[in-house]
């Protein structure tokens, strides 16, 4: 019995898949030392260190484009948030702060890193990630191009061809916006950008109501409330009262269930889709 217990042991390590997504962060610190040592202690930044730190380790055992997208996205946030909290006067500690120059410093390294370790990829994320800071044509056109052939894209890429696209294209900006949403699990998901293209989707189209509508579910990401925005309807698109009346009755019957956020997209109305 004692030995059948000790190989069931053996197996049961053999069979962890060692999937750093679930692992605690000291083992993934005791795993990957070299990825917590390139990084400075955190101070008022821990919570987004910790994102780093499994982030990195994560796109280091699983080379994919999203993966290395969301690497260098949670660099960007941690490097402004130790930009923040250096110039924040409740960071005394002078080799605190010594620290925080040092990654704040390291952090571009570490993305050019990244960037080079996907270079075999097809990379839409990446490439998305080249754009947003250097508004390269050909960073648009590779990640254009990896979009069209990656059986997976992070909802971030079809936003931004969503967003470009509807300056020229509404009806194909349309379809982006549409598959954005099908990326979103629950509602909370919906990129500001998916609600804002909406809004101004519908007021082309002159159907007021559900521009309106959409700007109203908008509000609620910032408002324990949300309210239509009737003086803007007002005064830009000639709305009347009785259509913002309308509008608002329609935005609180939906976010009648305080849990509207949470709710799967199942429960999205489909006439605004």
């Amino acid at each position: 019995m004692r030995y059948w217990l000790i190989s069931l042991a053996f197996l049961l390590v053999g069979c962890d898949d060692g999937n750093v997504a679930d692992e605690s962060m000291w083992k993934i610190c005791d795993k990957y030392e070299d990825i917590c040592d390139s990084i400075h202690s955190g101070a008022m930044c821990s919570l987004v260190r910790a994102d780093v730190i499994r982030n990195l380790a994560i796109q280091k055992e699983q080379l994919t484009s999203i993966n290395t997208y969301v690497a260098l996205k949670s660099l960007d946030a941690y490097k402004e948030c130790l930009e923040d909290a250096y110039v924040s006067e409740a960071v005394r500690n002078k080799s605190d702060k010594q620290s925080q120059i040092i990654t704040i410093r390291n952090i571009p390294e570490i993305q050019k890193q990244l960037i080079a370790s996907s270079r075999s990829l097809a990379r839409p994320e990446v490439n998305l990630w080249l754009w947003t800071y250097t508004q390269r044509d050909d960073a648009w056109e590779s990640m254009v191009n990896g979009f069209e052939t990656a059986a997976d894209v992070h909802v971030d890429v079809v936003v931004a061809l969503m967003t470009q696209t509807a300056k020229k294209d509404m009806l194909q900006a349309l379809e982006y916006a549409r598959m954005a949403l099908k990326k979103a699990e629950v509602i909370s998901d919906i990129q500001p950008s998916v609600y804002e293209f909406y809004v101004g989707y519908y007021l082309d189209k002159k159907e007021f109501q559900k521009a309106a509508v959409w700007q109203g579910l908008y509000s609620a990401l910032d408002a324990e409330k949300a309210k239509v925005n009737a003086e803007y309807f007002r005064i830009y698109e000639k709305i009347s009262k009785t259509q913002i009346r309308a509008a608002q009755n329609k935005v609180d019957e939906l976010l009648f269930d305080a849990k509207w956020l949470a709710k799967d997209m199942n429960s999205f109305p489909r006439f605004l889709i």
